[in-house]
């Protein structure tokens, strides 16, 4: 026998039926029942006449799940209806077809023994196929096998309840579990299996559930998945896509009225214009499934399902959003998140949509590992490439990928853009920042360096994990890449001058920037770090113009010898005192940024300055950094950081490990606050300013490989030292 799920099913039901008994009546019912309930079903509206069954009818019986067989009083007396039924036995045995009989008016045993009106029927038959008495006997075995299995007998029943019942058990008898529901969408099963046990389908209480996770990860995609398998089994059903963007565009009023039409299928709208009223009034008794899919506002689940009370018994509503904190609304009884694809899946999904097929010949195989790296297994970003990519060479496949990286694909940027359309300046200054300077970061390091930017960085973060834009895992913050590019595409948008775009990460635009000295006072963060392999020199007056720059951070190493560059972790991880010039545990390092002139010129503005490699001996003199939270100037040219007391006010860490030139440290009385100081590798340092001795706030003190120290506070005050 063929399985049913490799078989291609073009209706879910077919149903036989004698016209003349029930066409205008039983079987019309049943039939505009099982309509109601999504059931796709074949009924044969045309007249029978002749002996010769229609080979489309056969060919429908073949293409259904279900054949439904009313046995009426004249059903036996039709050749065309006992053709109708060997051929549905004959699926049966060789399709997996399933078989129900509805004996309508007539006694079961009669249909299974051939007696009373079936017994007549026969004999008619008998004399006109006496010549051909296979087929009656093939005519008697079909009534004799179907009248054995469990159906229906309509005798001293209500039809209303009887056909309930009869589209009731098809629904459960369709097997919408199975993976033909989830057909082509690859990793469903799982999915839809996490919200199965969320949904609780059988359970008479009203449940609401949410599907949570950033734009594009398929939300909706699971969402359809769930409501294309169980709609069957509610009274009425309703599907409202895009409800964040419907709601700004036409208002909540119009959905409430859309999603009453297609719960009551009736496209007239004045019958539903009274709004939430008449949601509650009309549906309170009744069994729904609702989706609202890409909600983003309370209002809008205030508006269209309200209160659970609203709803009738065994009603399940789901909510897509990319917003977790809509979830905590007080009805929805859990939520789902969903991830990306395992990397097997995301294989597969991307397979279908650029070759047309599950998988990946040899020749693409590392091509389509690098679109699998790009888009991080994000199924949105899978299917665009996938379909933009299929019938393309692989010169092709090479360019557009390299093209990838400095011009993202706009289709899926336009999604994962509408992530961030909602967030105000605060939580998107913090986004931002974390997309170009802090991913992968310690969250409360770099909350604190926010929050001295003027941030309210505990509220944003919160705003950010809950609208998917940042996870933090172990503490540490980050985004998906493809969130992280359109956070640069964001800045890149600001303006076509590089120098008026608010932070600067790109190697070439900043090199332009400080070469051309084009600052201005937009740029408020730069990150440059040191990978081509040519030196770069500019005048210090190129900082002159940048005066509201609050985060700069620079990596100004390389290797010698090699195009790999020294990561920070790299450099941290190798030795403690054996550290040279240009000599650090045997790594040969290049200073590869040069500034030449009198620097007097670096912003006030700055919270935190990172820079590996600083090359000058001090900081500008008139650097007056009041507000600066972080110095770290590991592996610097440094002789001294200033002359004098200085005020930073503001300033908690310092970290100058490895300054092999360093002789001396500042007064420190002038930075009350620092809290950690780091001065581990600096073999030069032979004294640190006795002000530390009395420094109350400082938690952490690293002096290792400081083998040249001969000088340190004599009397020690420091109260929140922790000795470890």
């Amino acid at each position: 026998m063929a399985s049913s799920s490799t078989h291609q099913w073009k209706h879910d039901v077919f149903l036989s039926f004698r016209g003349e008994d029930t066409r205008m009546g039983f079987t019309d019912h049943l039939y505009n029942a099982l309509l109601q309930k999504g059931i796709d079903t074949f009924m044969d509206y045309q007249l029978r006449r002749g002996e010769q069954i229609s080979p489309a009818l056969l060919t429908a019986i073949e293409n259904s799940r279900i054949s439904v067989i009313v046995f009426s009083e004249n059903y036996a007396s039709s050749s065309w209806c006992l053709d109708e039924l060997a051929k549905i036995i004959d699926c049966v045995n060789v399709l997996g077809h399933k078989a129900l009989p509805v004996f309508y008016k007539v006694d079961p045993s009669h249909v299974k023994r051939q007696e009373g009106c079936y017994g007549e029927a026969f004999a008619k038959h008998e004399q006109i196929y006496r010549e051909n008495m296979e087929k009656l006997l093939k005519w008697k075995a079909a009534l004799t096998e179907v009248a054995t299995i469990s159906g229906w007998d309509s005798r001293d029943r209500h039809e209303a309840k009887l056909i309930e019942e009869i589209v009731g058990d098809i629904c459960n008898k369709l097997d919408r579990t199975s993976s033909s529901y989830t057909n082509g969408l690859v990793g469903m099963e799982s999915r839809v299996k996490k919200m199965d046990d969320l949904l609780c389908i059988g359970s008479p209480d009203v449940r609401m559930v949410g599907i949570w996770g950033m734009a594009g990860i398929g939300k909706t995609t699971i969402a359809k998945a769930i409501y294309d398998r169980i709609y069957a089994l509610f009274e009425g059903c309703c599907f409202l896509p895009n409800v964040r963007e419907e709601s700004r565009k036409d208002g909540l009023s119009h959905l409430q009225v859309e999603l009453l039409s297609q719960i009551f299928k009736d496209g007239n709208p004045q019958k539903f214009s009274r709004g939430i009223n008449f949601v509650k009034d009309r549906l309170h008794n009744k069994k729904v499934l609702i989706i609202l899919d890409d909600v983003d506002q309370e209002e809008q689940l205030e508006g269209l399902v309200g209160n659970r009370d609203w709803f009738g018994p065994g009603s399940r509503i789901i909510i897509t959003t990319r917003d977790r904190h809509l979830l905590s609304y007080p009805e929805v009884n859990g939520t789902y998140e969903a991830t990306e694809l395992e990397k097997d899946e995301a294989l597969e999904l991307f397979c279908r949509h650029a070759f047309r097929q599950k998988d990946v010949s040899k020749d693409f195989r590392q091509l389509c590992d690098r679109v699998l790296y790009y888009t991080r297994c994000l199924p949105l970003a899978l299917k665009v490439l996938g379909s933009f990519l299929c019938e393309k060479g692989k010169c092709e496949w090479e360019s557009e990928l390299a093209k990838l990286k400095q011009f993202p694909n706009q289709k899926v940027q336009n999604v994962l853009k509408t992530s961030l359309e909602g967030l105000d300046k605060n939580d998107l200054g913090i986004f931002l920042d974390v997309a170009f300077f802090y991913k992968g970061h310690n969250k409360d390091f770099v909350g604190e360096i926010l929050e001295s930017c003027g941030f309210f960085f505990s509220t944003g973060i919160r705003n950010l994990v809950d609208k998917s834009l940042i996870t933090i895992l172990e503490n540490e913050l980050w985004m998906h890449d493809l969130l992280q590019e359109t956070g640069w595409e964001i800045v890149k948008q600001e303006s076509e001058v590089l120098g008026k775009r608010s932070r600067l990460r790109v190697h070439e635009d900043i090199n332009h920037v400080l070469t051309t000295t084009t600052g201005t006072e937009a740029v408020e963060g730069i990150f440059l770090d040191s990978i081509a392999s040519k030196e770069l020199k500019f005048s210090v007056e190129a900082f002159k113009k940048i005066k509201r720059l609050r985060l700069l951070k620079v990596c100004n190493m390389q290797k010698d010898g090699s195009s790999e560059y020294l990561s920070v972790k790299e450099l941290e991880a190798h030795g403690h005192d054996s550290w040279g010039r240009i000599n650090y545990d045997g790594i040969e390092i290049n200073y590869l940024l040069h500034l030449y002139g009198n620097f007097k010129f670096l912003s006030n503005e700055l919270r935190s300055l990172y820079w590996l490699g600083y090359p000058l001996n001090s900081l500008p003199s008139n650097f007056h950094p009041e507000k600066l939270f972080e110095l770290n100037m590991c592996f610097s040219q440094l002789k001294q950081l200033w002359e004098g007391n200085k005020a930073f006010e503001k300033l908690k860490f310092m970290k100058l490990s490895h300054s092999q030139h360093l002789t001396k440290t500042p007064d420190f009385s002038g930075a009350p606050n620092l809290e950690r100081l780091i001065l581990e590798g600096c073999t030069s340092l032979v004294e640190v300013h006795p002000s530390i001795g009395f420094h109350k706030k400082l938690i952490f003190l690293n002096l290792d490989g400081c083998k040249n120290l001969k000088s340190f506070s004599s009397s020690i005050h420091m109260e929140s030292l922790q000795i470890e």
